[in-house]
């Protein structure tokens, strides 16, 4: 072996010197560096660490040297995460981001880490090195300004900021999905006085309370801040109805009816609400914000604790269903429902067995209103309960009547509605009905609509086990309409099957239709279910069903629903051991009002008016006569002698019922006349229509068809006692087409409905549809005044359609109406 000279043993030794000064330099740099240092090998086993780190994490050391470097994020740091941390580091040879990791004592910090590659000579990774620093203090302060600057801290709510930003998403969000946006201003109602009478310390608690509740008002996604002072926006996102807008507003009306209990005060307060929606209500948020603040300005104006949309039709059409809201949670303790009755007739034999139960509302100022309107209401209001249960109570009691009557045993069928059904005590309700009023459990039917048997639950079925085992008879209503396999009603509990009228309307002309009715017919006795057919309207349906085996039936063709009396008079009518006449019953029904009583009538019909005559006729009533809502104004201002009762028709040419009423009020107010009750009677069944007829001075509201016990029971309502006689009991006789009484007016009546009949033939083709809208209104408004109910109902479905409806179906609903016409 060569000797190594000294001049090279010299460089060597001066070349390990530097290397070693090197080291410990980079030694020193380590151990002083502020931030962590932790090497690992390939197999990321930790092979050494800074005393940085052991500051920053706690860890020493011997608790980490040769252990894996994942124990570092153990519970954090998935395995997702560390996958994709090894794959950045193969490919790119370094990884940065943000580790949340538990020091030594167990306390979660966030660490801004950066992760290197080192390699050997033949380029394969020898070791990695990371570099970490604590970030936690420098997040939660970022978090804090974050908040400081987005979050109302007084309310904990978003602030003006952030809502705006939110609303700016919803708005884009809503553009992407189809769908729409509300904008709420919300403003407390009355809080300077809180400030200014208990202090800005209790002020400050109603305006966080105030928070709480709003957001518990709020549906999952909805988005409430504080927009400054008193004043609080929402943002309501997905919006596909505008009955969900409707929804949240009440609940956040009532979520203030309580009152705030700080200390010991109790702090009443309310708040308005100003309503806009996009699309519609402004192209941009600056718009919307605009407008929204406009509406709130309006429905402070309005009284307060309220709301007001911006748009004026959609504003008109929520005021008129928070109207119809608040009358009818006073309706049943009013009295204002009453029960109508349509009969189930046997196809075999044409006796009526049974009597399906419907409601009707009759309210004083709005009129008869539409189920179809004041249903869902009340079981959105929680008030079906109640309703229903009262209704059920009504008919077993009524069922009952009808036997010591002699009809028979006659049942009964009452439709229960799904979220009544659900009710815990529907069984109990059930039984208390049967119990109170002694009708035979046999006789009572429930009906129950195909939606909620197709849940298929156990509970559902339990329920239904439980009220069949007390003898009652289970009916599906509107059977067909669930689209679902008839095989599901081999496992539950049901007796009759109804099918839905909308298959029988069409099944002569629609094979389908057809077919599905033959089908449920035929599998319907399969399984020992009764069939019965809603809505036979016509002599050729009737023959149909009965050829293809249907049980019983139920329509137009038979009767429409008619009143407790005059269901009465109907089975007996179809009684051949009975001849008793119903004009003899509806004799004990009338009413009369003593000799005296001044009337003003007004309309621009002439059959109108003589039918108004008779109804009076015999009552000793003076009347006098108006063409015209102007006629009716100077007539009532040359009066000599005040007149007790004025009844205006709404719709007449020229001055018509609004304006003549507002004229006659302002005379009284001019002269410092008493007050004259005064009736609206229209064919119209709009509820702005009724509203405004309200607003215009009028006190009551008659809406055709009507017959003479309900205008003299509005008489004994609104004239003094001492001014009427024995006015009838509240009973809507509906049903049968000629009011009793009017049999003498029968020629004039058909005469003008020949009349009528042939203009809509002239008008059948359809070239004048505004024309024949008129035309077919003025028809419904004599058919209203006989009480003929069939072809009121007849035109108004025409009326509907003839705006913009399809020619064939207006064809459709013409013919009806004309041989409707022919068989008067």
């Amino acid at each position: 072996m060569p000797a190594i000279g000294t001049e090279t043993l010299k460089l060597r030794v001066e070349e390990l010197s530097r290397r070693v000064e090197e080291l410990s330099l980079y030694q020193v740099v380590v151990d002083h560096a502020p931030d962590g240092i932790v090497v690992t090998d390939a197999d990321d086993v930790i092979i050494a660490i800074n005393p940085a780190f052991s500051a920053i994490t706690g860890f020493s050391a011997d608790e980490v040297v040769g252990r894996p470097a994942v124990m570092l994020t153990e519970g954090e740091l998935n395995a997702t995460s560390h996958a994709e941390m090894r794959e950045t580091l193969a490919v790119h040879g370094r990884w940065k981001g943000d580790i949340v990791a538990p020091r030594s004592n167990g306390h979660l910090a966030t660490f801004r880490v950066s992760i290197s590659n080192q390699r050997d000579g033949e380029g394969k990774v020898a070791r990695r090195i990371a570099i970490f620093r604590d970030v936690t203090a420098a997040r939660e302060t970022t978090e804090q300004l974050w908040r400081r600057s987005n979050f109302d801290p007084l309310t904990e709510l978003p602030n003006r900021s952030l809502f705006l930003d939110r609303l700016l998403q919803a708005l884009v969000m809503a553009g992407r999905e189809n769908s729409r946006v509300a904008l709420l201003f919300i403003g407390l109602d009355g809080f300077k006085n809180i400030n200014d009478s208990l202090g800005h310390w209790i002020g400050d608690k109603v305006l966080q309370d105030a928070a709480r509740r709003f957001q518990a008002a709020l549906r999952q996604g909805d988005t409430a801040a504080r927009f400054g002072g008193d004043e609080f926006t929402v943002v309501l996102a997905n919006i596909r109805a505008v009955e969900e807008v409707e929804g949240v507003l009440r609940t956040i009306l009532e979520a203030l009816q309580e009152p705030f209990v700080i200390e010991q005060h109790h702090v009443l307060i309310s708040c308005s609400i100003g309503i806009c929606l996009w699309p519609g209500d402004g192209e941009d948020v600056e718009a919307l914000m605009r407008n929204a603040t406009s509406a709130l300005q309006q429905a402070k104006q309005a009284g307060r604790n309220t709301f007001r949309f911006f748009t004026p039709a959609m504003d008109a059409r929520a005021q008129a269903r928070s109207r119809l809201a608040d009358e009818l949670a006073g309706a049943l303790e009013g009295e204002e429902f009453h029960l109508v009755f349509q009969p189930l007739v046997d196809l075999k034999t044409g006796e009526v067995t049974a009597a399906e139960t419907l409601l009707r509302w009759h309210n004083r100022y709005l009129g008869v209103v539409s189920p179809e309107q004041f249903v869902p209401l009340a079981e959105e209001l929680g008030l079906i309960r109640p309703i229903g249960e009262w209704l059920l109570m009504a008919a077993c009691h009524e069922a009952l009547r009808w036997q010591s009557l002699g009809l028979g045993d006659i049942g009964v069928a009452v439709n229960i509605s799904p979220r009544q059904f659900q009710q815990g005590d529907i069984l109990q309700i059930i039984e208390r009905a049967l119990s109170e009023s002694g009708l035979e459990p046999r006789l009572l039917t429930i009906e129950i609509t195909e939606g909620l048997l197709l849940t298929n639950s156990e509970e559902v079925i339990a329920k239904l086990e439980s009220i069949r085992a007390l003898g009652v008879t289970l009916s599906v209503d509107d059977f067909g309409t669930g689209y679902s396999s008839l095989s599901y009603l081999k496992t539950l509990p049901v007796d009759v099957l109804k099918i839905d009228r909308s298959f029988i309307a069409d099944m002569l002309d629609n094979l389908d239709d057809a077919t599905l009715v033959d089908a449920i017919i035929a599998m319907g006795h399969s399984m020992r279910l009764e069939v019965v057919a809603e809505g036979i309207e016509t002599e050729d349906q009737l023959v149909y069903l009965a050829e293809h085996g249907c049980n019983s039936g139920q329509g137009y063709h038979f009767s429409p629903p008619l009143s407790p009396g005059r269901f009465r008079d109907f089975v007996l009518s179809r009684s051949s051991s009975n001849a008793s006449s119903p004009s003899q019953v509806f004799d004990s029904c009338r009413g009369t009002a003593p000799a005296g009583i001044r009337v003003l009538f007004a309309d621009d019909v002439d059959l109108v008016r003589l039918v108004f005559r008779d109804f009076l006729d015999g009552t000793g009533c003076i009347i006098h006569e108006a063409r015209d809502g102007a006629e009716a104004v100077e007539k009532f201002r040359a009066a000599r002698m005040p007149y007790d009762l004025i009844v205006l028709d709404l719709y007449m040419p020229g001055t018509d019922g609004f304006e003549a009423a507002k004229a006659i009020r302002a005379l009284e107010t001019k002269g410092g006349l008493d007050r004259t009750p005064i009736i609206a009677l229209t064919a119209g069944n709009s509820e702005e229509e009724r509203w405004k007829a309200k607003d215009s001075g009028f006190d009551r509201f008659l809406s055709k068809p009507i017959a003479r016990t309900d205008l003299l029971e509005a008489m004994a309502e609104m004239l003094p006692p001492e001014m009427t006689d024995s006015a009838p009991a509240a009973e809507t006789l509906a049903g049968l087409n000629i009011p009793p009484g009017l049999e003498h007016l029968l020629p004039n009546f058909i005469q003008e409905m020949i009349k009528d009949q042939q203009r809509l033939r002239d008008l059948a083709d359809l070239s004048d549809r505004k024309e024949l809208a008129e035309h077919v209104h003025a028809m419904r408004g004599k058919c209203g005044m006989f009480g003929e109910e069939v072809l009121f109902d007849l035109l108004t479905r025409l009326e509907a359609q003839v705006a913009s409806g399809k020619q064939n179906d207006i064809t459709a609903l013409l013919a009806k109406v004309v041989e409707r016409i022919g068989r008067l």
